[in-house]
């Protein structure tokens, strides 16, 4: 499920990112194309500065959610294990982005005509998301810069902004996570917490995979007299978690070289945990603190063909033309439950914090 799930991120983030018409600059007289057959590969008409800008306010809500996604999962007590006990646990993280996440203020993008784009109708002033709905909104565009011969050359274009997914209220603005996690015990009430894949790679697809991340969980209240005879569990956790992806791009859309999309997702948590077992069941929470941060780039040469106001086509070159960053912080509140039969553990929880996230899961504990 996992690689599945991989593959179909990177359609998604970066398929329709670099999949634009090979005459992604047409000249002005063209006709408006049908606004289903195109993507975020248009942000282009307005140069490598627009492009970033605007595929990162347009990509926000999922590359967010991703971060806010790998920080969950970590743990379902705070009970730790007695030396060489372990856990094997497969869950599914989903984020939710908030409603303010469905647009963005186009006007703000960018410099103060976003690179070289605007919209067609004064009366616009935000563009969806991809959470967005599939509203229809006309941009206009100019793009100058020096062209292959050297001379700088101008062209124009008209074409509708992508379209959000418009999805049903049901799943709209939720980004999914699985994860698979083996914890093992150490000394002195700690858990080591590792997080690992191997490089996964498809050549007819074009991509590559690998992710990383490591956890401690430690009893914190043995070191506390007052604290010792409390009938609760109580530790401390610090996990980091580390995603690479990289796709290939020369499918031949947009002429160039060296095309290739990297996504690199980092997150950091830290939290203070408790717990109370029940017989089979397990109350656990925890507050802490999460630190992620998301980057998107499209690297290589795309050469963008279109024509002057003179009619004559022109070729421009754009280099590296994204580099986004996308940072998420801020404190964070989970309660959830944890039902254990024999060594079958199953939970769920659900954490307070700016994108919302439910956790459930499934796994194998011996202590």
């Amino acid at each position: 499920m996992r690689f599945n799930f991989t593959k179909s991120i990177l359609t998604i983030c970066l398929g329709i990112v670099c999949s634009a018409n090979s005459n992604l600059l047409a000249q002005t007289n063209q006709a408006i194309p049908d606004p289903e057959s195109l993507d975020l590969g248009l942000f282009l008409y307005g140069g490598e500065e627009a492009a970033s800008e605007l595929m990162g306010n347009y990509l926000n809500p999922v590359f967010v959610g991703f971060g806010y996604g790998t920080a969950n999962g970590w743990y379902n007590t705070a009970k730790t294990h007695k030396p060489l006990g372990f856990d094997l646990t497969a869950t599914v993280s989903l984020a939710k982005a908030p409603s303010s996440e469905l647009f963005f203020d186009f006007l703000s993008a960018g410099d103060t005509n976003n690179g070289g784009i605007r919209t067609a109708s004064q009366n616009t002033e935000s563009l969806p998301t991809v959470f967005g709905d599939d509203s229809q909104v006309l941009l206009e565009s100019s793009l100058t810069a020096p062209s292959v011969s050297g001379q700088t050359e101008t062209a124009t274009a008209q074409f509708y902004a992508p379209p959000g997914l418009n999805l049903s209220d049901d799943v709209n603005g939720y980004v999914p996570m699985p994860m698979i996690q083996l914890g093992l015990g150490l000394i002195k009430n700690t858990d080591l917490k590792v997080r690992w894949m191997p490089t996964q790679e498809s050549e007819e697809d074009g991509y590559k995979v690998s992710m990383f991340g490591l956890g401690l969980m430690h009893d914190f209240k043995q070191w506390i007299p007052g604290l010792k005879h409390i009938p609760i569990d109580m530790s401390i956790l610090v996990g980091y978690n580390r995603i690479n992806t990289t796709l290939d791009l020369e499918n031949g859309l947009i002429d160039g070289e060296d095309q290739v999309g990297e996504i690199g997702i980092n997150s950091w948590t830290y939290q203070v945990l408790v717990s109370k077992k029940l017989s089979i069941l397990t109350l656990y929470g925890g507050f802490g603190y999460n630190n992620s941060s998301s980057s998107l780039d499209i690297k290589g040469t795309y050469l963008i063909e279109g024509e002057d106001n003179n009619g004559t086509t022109v070729t421009i070159p754009l280099e590296d033309p994204v580099s986004e960053t996308y940072v998420s912080n801020g404190f964070r509140g989970t309660a959830g439950l944890r039902l254990k039969f024999a060594i079958i553990t199953l939970h769920a929880d659900y954490t307070f914090q700016e994108y919302n996230t439910i956790t459930a899961g499934i796994g194998l504990s011996i202590r």
